[in-house]
Protein backbone atom coordinates (compact mmCIF):
# COMPACT_ATOMS: atom_id res chain seq x y z
CA UNK A 1 0.00 0.00 0.00
CA UNK A 2 2.89 2.36 0.76
CA UNK A 3 4.38 1.95 -2.74
CA UNK A 4 1.06 2.75 -4.42
CA UNK A 5 0.43 5.75 -2.18
CA UNK A 6 3.98 7.01 -2.75
CA UNK A 7 3.54 6.66 -6.52
CA UNK A 8 0.21 8.50 -6.43
CA UNK A 9 1.77 11.26 -4.33
CA UNK A 10 4.69 11.67 -6.75
CA UNK A 11 2.36 11.92 -9.76
CA UNK A 12 0.24 14.54 -7.98
CA UNK A 13 3.37 16.35 -6.81
CA UNK A 14 4.90 16.69 -10.26
CA UNK A 15 1.70 17.78 -11.99
CA UNK A 16 1.40 21.57 -12.46
CA UNK A 17 -0.60 23.38 -9.83
CA UNK A 18 -0.58 26.25 -7.32
CA UNK A 19 2.43 24.90 -5.40
CA UNK A 20 4.55 24.67 -8.54
CA UNK A 21 3.42 28.11 -9.66
CA UNK A 22 4.25 29.76 -6.35
CA UNK A 23 7.74 28.23 -6.24
CA UNK A 24 8.41 29.56 -9.73
CA UNK A 25 6.98 32.91 -8.63
CA UNK A 26 9.34 33.18 -5.66
CA UNK A 27 12.30 32.12 -7.79
CA UNK A 28 11.23 34.66 -10.42
CA UNK A 29 11.28 37.51 -7.92
CA UNK A 30 13.99 36.58 -5.46
CA UNK A 31 16.14 33.73 -6.75
CA UNK A 32 17.08 30.26 -5.57
CA UNK A 33 17.20 30.89 -1.83
CA UNK A 34 13.60 32.13 -1.77
CA UNK A 35 12.50 29.16 -3.87
CA UNK A 36 14.06 26.74 -1.38
CA UNK A 37 12.41 28.49 1.57
CA UNK A 38 9.09 28.31 -0.26
CA UNK A 39 9.63 24.59 -0.85
CA UNK A 40 10.17 24.05 2.88
CA UNK A 41 6.96 25.98 3.58
CA UNK A 42 5.05 23.75 1.18
CA UNK A 43 6.45 20.67 2.91
CA UNK A 44 5.30 22.04 6.26
CA UNK A 45 1.85 22.72 4.79
CA UNK A 46 1.64 19.06 3.77
CA UNK A 47 1.87 18.12 7.46
CA UNK A 48 -1.31 20.12 8.08
CA UNK A 49 -3.13 18.28 5.28
CA UNK A 50 -2.00 14.91 6.64
CA UNK A 51 -3.08 15.82 10.18
CA UNK A 52 -6.47 17.06 8.98
CA UNK A 53 -6.97 13.89 6.90
CA UNK A 54 -5.95 11.47 9.67
CA UNK A 55 -8.02 13.24 12.34
CA UNK A 56 -11.10 13.39 10.14
CA UNK A 57 -11.24 17.20 10.11
CA UNK A 58 -10.85 17.22 6.31
CA UNK A 59 -13.89 14.98 5.87
CA UNK A 60 -15.98 17.32 8.01
CA UNK A 61 -14.85 20.30 5.94
CA UNK A 62 -15.47 18.83 2.49
CA UNK A 63 -18.86 17.51 3.59
CA UNK A 64 -19.89 21.14 4.04
CA UNK A 65 -20.13 22.89 0.66
CA UNK A 66 -19.72 26.34 2.19
CA UNK A 67 -16.46 25.45 3.97
CA UNK A 68 -15.15 23.90 0.78
CA UNK A 69 -16.10 27.06 -1.12
CA UNK A 70 -14.43 29.22 1.53
CA UNK A 71 -11.12 27.34 1.30
CA UNK A 72 -11.16 27.47 -2.49
CA UNK A 73 -11.93 31.19 -2.65
CA UNK A 74 -9.30 32.12 -0.04
CA UNK A 75 -6.69 30.01 -1.84
CA UNK A 76 -7.68 31.41 -5.23
CA UNK A 77 -7.57 35.02 -4.03
CA UNK A 78 -4.16 34.48 -2.45
CA UNK A 79 -2.74 32.98 -5.65
CA UNK A 80 -4.30 35.83 -7.68
CA UNK A 81 -2.61 38.29 -5.32
CA UNK A 82 0.74 36.57 -5.86
CA UNK A 83 0.28 36.77 -9.63
CA UNK A 84 -0.59 40.47 -9.53
CA UNK A 85 2.38 41.18 -7.25
CA UNK A 86 4.74 39.74 -9.89
CA UNK A 87 3.26 42.09 -12.49
CA UNK A 88 3.63 45.07 -10.17
CA UNK A 89 7.24 44.09 -9.38
CA UNK A 90 8.36 43.51 -12.97
CA UNK A 91 9.92 46.92 -13.60
CA UNK A 92 13.57 47.05 -14.68
CA UNK A 93 14.48 48.77 -11.43
CA UNK A 94 13.16 45.88 -9.35
CA UNK A 95 14.65 43.26 -11.63
CA UNK A 96 18.15 44.69 -11.14
CA UNK A 97 17.76 44.40 -7.39
CA UNK A 98 16.44 40.84 -7.37
CA UNK A 99 19.82 39.21 -6.82
CA UNK A 100 20.21 41.23 -3.61
CA UNK A 101 16.71 40.93 -2.26
CA UNK A 102 16.05 38.75 0.77
CA UNK A 103 12.48 37.51 0.77
CA UNK A 104 11.81 36.85 4.45
CA UNK A 105 8.28 35.57 3.95
CA UNK A 106 8.97 32.84 1.40
CA UNK A 107 8.44 30.04 3.94
CA UNK A 108 5.08 31.52 4.99
CA UNK A 109 4.11 32.07 1.35
CA UNK A 110 4.74 28.41 0.54
CA UNK A 111 2.92 27.17 3.63
CA UNK A 112 -0.18 29.33 3.11
CA UNK A 113 -0.38 28.48 -0.58
CA UNK A 114 -0.26 24.77 0.19
CA UNK A 115 -2.71 24.85 3.10
CA UNK A 116 -5.31 26.60 0.93
CA UNK A 117 -4.54 24.45 -2.11
CA UNK A 118 -7.84 22.64 -2.61
CA UNK A 119 -6.12 20.15 -4.93
CA UNK A 120 -3.76 19.06 -2.12
CA UNK A 121 -6.62 19.14 0.38
CA UNK A 122 -8.76 16.71 -1.62
CA UNK A 123 -5.80 14.51 -2.56
CA UNK A 124 -4.82 13.77 1.04
CA UNK A 125 -8.43 13.20 2.08
CA UNK A 126 -8.70 10.58 -0.66
CA UNK A 127 -5.30 9.07 0.09
CA UNK A 128 -5.74 8.69 3.83
CA UNK A 129 -9.28 7.40 3.50
CA UNK A 130 -7.61 4.38 1.88
CA UNK A 131 -4.52 4.26 4.12
CA UNK A 132 -6.17 4.90 7.47
CA UNK A 133 -7.11 1.26 8.11
CA UNK A 134 -3.55 0.09 7.58
CA UNK A 135 -1.98 2.80 9.77
CA UNK A 136 -1.04 2.17 13.36
CA UNK A 137 1.52 3.31 15.91
CA UNK A 138 4.53 5.11 14.51
CA UNK A 139 3.14 5.00 10.95
CA UNK A 140 0.79 7.82 11.91
CA UNK A 141 3.96 9.92 12.10
CA UNK A 142 6.11 8.30 9.39
CA UNK A 143 3.60 8.65 6.55
CA UNK A 144 2.98 12.39 7.04
CA UNK A 145 6.73 12.97 7.43
CA UNK A 146 7.42 11.08 4.21
CA UNK A 147 4.88 13.08 2.21
CA UNK A 148 6.11 16.33 3.74
CA UNK A 149 9.82 15.71 3.15
CA UNK A 150 9.46 14.36 -0.39
CA UNK A 151 7.24 17.32 -1.32
CA UNK A 152 9.80 19.78 0.02
CA UNK A 153 12.66 17.98 -1.75
CA UNK A 154 10.82 18.04 -5.08
CA UNK A 155 10.30 21.80 -4.93
CA UNK A 156 13.87 22.37 -3.71
CA UNK A 157 14.98 20.44 -6.79
CA UNK A 158 12.71 22.58 -8.97
CA UNK A 159 14.17 25.77 -7.46
CA UNK A 160 17.69 24.58 -8.22
CA UNK A 161 16.87 23.56 -11.79
CA UNK A 162 15.26 26.93 -12.51
CA UNK A 163 18.42 28.74 -11.43
CA UNK A 164 21.07 26.52 -13.05
CA UNK A 165 21.67 28.71 -16.11
CA UNK A 166 24.91 30.70 -16.04
CA UNK A 167 23.48 33.22 -18.51
CA UNK A 168 21.83 36.20 -16.81
CA UNK A 169 19.35 36.46 -19.70
CA UNK A 170 18.16 32.89 -19.14
CA UNK A 171 17.76 33.13 -15.40
CA UNK A 172 14.08 33.30 -14.61
CA UNK A 173 14.52 35.89 -11.86
CA UNK A 174 16.29 38.35 -14.18
CA UNK A 175 14.11 37.92 -17.27
CA UNK A 176 11.13 40.29 -17.25
CA UNK A 177 9.40 38.34 -20.02
CA UNK A 178 9.50 35.10 -18.02
CA UNK A 179 8.22 36.87 -14.91
CA UNK A 180 5.38 38.37 -16.97
CA UNK A 181 4.40 34.88 -18.12
CA UNK A 182 4.45 33.66 -14.52
CA UNK A 183 2.29 36.61 -13.50
CA UNK A 184 -0.29 35.60 -16.10
CA UNK A 185 -0.18 31.90 -15.16
CA UNK A 186 -0.59 32.55 -11.43
CA UNK A 187 -3.40 35.04 -12.00
CA UNK A 188 -5.15 32.60 -14.33
CA UNK A 189 -4.86 29.76 -11.78
CA UNK A 190 -6.25 31.99 -9.04
CA UNK A 191 -9.22 33.13 -11.15
CA UNK A 192 -9.86 29.57 -12.37
CA UNK A 193 -9.98 28.23 -8.79
CA UNK A 194 -12.40 30.96 -7.70
CA UNK A 195 -14.71 30.62 -10.71
CA UNK A 196 -14.73 26.80 -10.46
CA UNK A 197 -15.53 26.92 -6.74
CA UNK A 198 -18.37 29.42 -7.23
CA UNK A 199 -19.75 27.44 -10.16
CA UNK A 200 -19.70 24.20 -8.12
CA UNK A 201 -21.32 25.87 -5.12
CA UNK A 202 -24.10 27.65 -7.00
Amino acid sequence: MFIWSAAAHFIALTSPGPDTAVVVRQVSLYGRSAGIKTALGIGFGILFHCFFAISGISLLIISNNFYKLLISVIGGLYILYLGISIFLSSSDKVLIKKDYTYEKNSFITGMITNIFNIKAFLFFVSLFSILIESLSGIYYILFPLYFSITSALWFVFLSIVLTLSSSINNKIYTNKYLTSVMSFILSFIGIYIIVSALNEYY
